[in-house]
């Protein structure tokens, strides 16, 4: 009998030597913020617990060998751990990151901001357009990024000229000329080149667009008053890959673009080339084209180098040619004639040269340079008149981005040059000109608490033409929770004048007069955003903005008293301010976005009042989508424009836009077929287009679709 109570108790001495004590801490992967409530369960037993409010969470009894831990919290990825019992050191607590719900496996990083942050961690709201979206959308509409940047509610695509079909972008209600447009972090499309064929860059091209609202002169000096959009080229990734689409729609527009790359341990190449054609068509039968002519060829290869891990270097080149024919049907198809005499020809050709080299001198300090020249030539022919320009554009900037630990500071000096060059055209009245604006800027984002960051910055410019100018800016953060937010940003912008931010070159055009100054700004930003997961498998992103937008000494067209064209001041002011709101909900296989803009953007006097041209007050916008990975998806998308205004307060109707689109997807590629404006909304239903007559057509100013109804059908492969 004592034999077997021995044998007994050194069973369960052992048995009690085989289990395990563990504690846990569970904090937020982003903010490091403790997590109470996180069920710790060890595989496939009933043995749990949760994380108290201090974030811990013990379980007991944990056999020996080889356990797997489960640790799951609502709005968080459940995530999973093994480990070896008994472990080695179990002296300190074991700390686990948990990752929001709505996190992308890949890390959304940020470069318009120049620090290269996740764009959690941003003081300034920038909204993002990513890979997947880019990836889409090189299918559903290959030739442009004009619909994709459409869909939100922030932004207008405005027409700008009915018969080159040139397009461009209205933020927060204001002319387009507000808005800068970059690539790759280099503001290169202004003046003469203005974003003549900028929203032509194919999607298939770019790795994401990031989309700052309200001022960010700060870090890029003049012409960001209403916003910044900055196009992100593609990468390398580890395994060489070719992306190829082919694209035909129902208004004989043609596409075929290819994508290709390849990287080993120090070098890697990016290769993109794209033709895109559009045949003219007359869509209303006025025998006038809605749809001009179009043609062009986009080529851009980009090598990255890595000297070391710490070190790298990447030189790209970007050439687009371009052509368009635009006016009467049969002068277009065959050749002018007495009756049939309007026709604008339009040829540029677009070459940019970028180098940037980026070395980590230590752990705090990481030093970038990049530098770039583009040339940018341009002809037109129309009624007679022929001209023929060179811009020449330089950007090159030197910036410390420093680490310390509560600071992130970037500090830099940039040189900017714009070369306007007339080559030959003797019928012309203005002059060729040269600006250069030299630029010094500092920005520190300082994590005062866990919760709350300061973002202080402040860019002097000097112009040779008008003078210095003094841009500060600030941006407060609240992250409450990790489901809360708040932001709250000041800012200050500047503009210079340019006489092509307005025109066409014509021969009745002035020279900017020396009375004329530059125009000033400031503004205010501020969103609250929340989001959190419902039922375990409801994603919820809400975001409320508000906005506000002063401009003093706003620079306006005008005649003299012999019918030339000028700049000059006008006697008002702009404010432009509104509210922004959108939904995401992203429910299994679904997603939904809901998105409402209200922008009251005016031009006041003392005791009158402008309505801002081409700014629809109210717009929604929606999109629903459906996804069956590997196999389907299909969505459907809609927006309203209500209370628009053209010139002198003249109100146009409202109208709704609807596409829609399905996708069957393969393992080398997918076959996408897309229906935009599904209602046949066109501003021709509402009104003629061109009135005078055929030898001398006056034409409507765009504040609706010109081209109807478009079905297209696309194909990608994958290689």
């Amino acid at each position: 009998m004592k034999k077997k109570l021995l044998i007994y108790f050194l069973f369960s001495f052992a048995a009690l030597k085989a289990q395990n004590k563990v504690t846990w801490i569970i904090k937020d992967s982003v903010t490091k913020e403790i997590l109470p409530g996180v069920s710790i369960i060890l595989d496939a037993t009933t043995n749990g617990t949760s994380t108290d409010i201090n974030g811990k969470g013990t379980l007991f009894q944990i056999p020996d060998g080889e356990n797997t831990v489960h640790f799951n919290f609502i709005g968080y990825k459940n995530i999973k751990h093994t480990y070896l019992f008994p472990l080695i050191d179990t002296a300190e607590t074991l700390l686990i990151l948990l990752p929001e719900q709505n996190e992308n496996l890949e890390e959304v990083i940020i470069s318009s901001t120049r620090t290269n942050s996740r764009i959690e961690d941003l003081n300034t709201k920038v909204e993002v357009l990513g890979q997947d979206d880019m990836d889409e959308e090189s299918t559903v509409v290959p030739g442009s990024v004009t619909s994709i940047l459409g869909d939100l509610s922030i932004i207008t695509i405005q027409r700008t000229n009915p018969v080159n079909g040139n397009e461009a972008i209205r933020m927060q209600g204001l002319d387009p000329r507000y808005t800068q447009i970059m690539r790759d972090g280099l503001p290169l499309y202004g003046g003469f080149s203005g974003s003549l064929g900028v929203l032509s860059i194919p999607p298939l091209d770019l790795k994401q667009v990031e989309i700052i609202k309200g001022s960010a002169s700060t870090l890029y000096g003049g012409g960001a008053i209403g916003g910044l959009i900055n196009f992100i080229s593609k990468a390398p990734v580890d395994s060489a890959k070719t992306t190829i689409t082919l694209n035909a729609s129902s208004l004989k527009e043609y596409n075929l673009n290819a994508f290709t790359s390849k990287k080993n341990e120090k070098l890697g190449l990016t290769l993109f080339a794209g033709v895109n054609i559009k045949t003219p068509y007359d869509v209303n039968g006025d025998g006038f084209a809605e749809v001009p002519e179009h043609k062009n060829v986009t080529l851009h290869p980009r090598v990255f180098y890595n000297f070391n891990k710490n070190s790298s270097l990447v030189i790209g080149l970007t050439s687009s040619y371009d052509t368009r024919m635009g006016g009467d049907m049969k002068a277009i198809l065959y050749k002018t004639d007495s009756i049939h005499t309007f026709l604008q020809k339009e040829k540029t050709f677009r070459n940019t040269l970028d180098v940037a080299f980026s070395s980590a001198l230590n752990e705090r300090h990481l030093l970038t340079f990049k530098t770039a020249g583009s040339a940018f030539q341009r002809s037109i022919d129309y009624s007679g008149f022929i001209f023929n320009g060179t811009q020449y554009s330089t950007y090159s900037e030197l910036n410390d981005f420093i680490k310390l630990k509560r600071h992130s500071i970037v500090i830099g000096t940039n040189l900017t040059s714009e070369i306007f060059l007339n080559d030959g055209s003797d019928s012309v009245l203005f002059h060729n000109y040269e600006y250069q604006t030299n630029g010094f800027f500092i920005q520190d984002d300082w994590q005062l608490t866990s919760k709350f960051s300061i973002q202080g910055g402040f860019r002097f410019d000097h112009h040779n033409k008008f003078g210095n100018f003094y841009l500060p800016r600030l941006s407060l953060f609240y992250k409450a929770s990790s489901n809360w937010s708040v932001r709250l940003v000041g800012g200050t912008g500047y503009k210079v004048p340019n006489l092509f931010d307005f025109y066409s070159p014509s021969n009745n055009l002035l020279d900017i007069q020396s009375s004329v100054k530059p125009e000033n700004s400031y503004g205010l930003n501020s969103d609250i955003n929340y989001h959190t997961v419902l039922f375990e498998k409801l994603s919820v992103q809400v975001n409320e903005a508000l906005y506000y937008t002063h401009i003093d000494n706003p620079v306006m067209t005008n005649y003299n008293s012999i019918g030339q064209k000028i700049l000059q001041n006008g006697n008002y002011v702009v404010n432009s301010y509104g509210t922004d709101t959108y939904i995401r909900l992203s429910y299994h296989s679904f997603e939904l976005y809901l998105g409402y803009n209200h922008t009251e953007s005016l031009q006041e006097t003392t005791t009158t009042y402008l309505n801002m041209p081409f700014n629809p007050k109210d717009k929604c916008s929606t999109t629903l989508a459906y996804e069956i990975e590997g196999k389907w998806r299909m969505g459907i998308e809609a927006s309203w424009m209500g209370n628009q205004y053209i010139y002198n307060n003249q109100k146009v109707n409202n109208f709704w836009f609807l596409a829609a689109m399905v996708e069957r997807k393969f393992r080398k590629g997918s076959v996408v077929l897309n229906c935009e404006n599904l209602l046949d909304t066109r501003q021709s239903k509402y009104e003629p287009i061109v009135t005078g007559t055929t030898s001398s057509p006056v034409f409507k100013s765009v504040w609706a679709p010109l081209e109807g109804r478009v079905i297209n059908l696309s194909i990608k492969l994958s290689i």
